[in-house]
């Protein structure tokens, strides 16, 4: 099983093309995009493949305890991994990335199983 961090930045509106350990133990080249939502004071993620087709949008960035950690779990179908938020320090017990510790405090780490394997 593979897990890697994805490289993020704190700009409110970012794009990264990555390619991700995706099931099956095969990568896979995607688009995500990433915006903060400041009304609502959180990070959503919107999924597409290499030709920018979307394929999940509105996930939020959030940390979690098994099962809700991952949170891309409800789109096992896609065949696109696993991804979970987390908080990497202990200065913040706060369960959301703030607009200015995404990729720093919180990080996004994506891989090619399940997290309970």
């Amino acid at each position: 099983m593979a897990w890697n961090i994805v490289p993020l930045e704190t700009y409110p509106d970012q794009v990264i093309h990555v390619t991700v350990p995706a099931q099956n133990e095969n990568n896979v080249q995607l688009i995500l995009h990433l915006r903060y939502n400041t009304e609502g004071e959180f990070w959503r993620m919107d999924i597409s493949d290499s030709r920018d087709n979307l394929l999940v949008t509105g996930v939020p960035l959030l940390t979690g305890e098994y099962p809700a950690a991952n949170i891309l779990k409800q789109f096992d179908y896609l065949g696109i991994g696993s991804a979970i938020i987390l908080n990497m320090t202990e200065a913040t017990d706060a369960d959301i990335p703030g607009l200015s510790d995404l990729g720093t405090d919180f990080v996004l780490i994506w891989g090619d199983g399940d997290i309970d394997e």
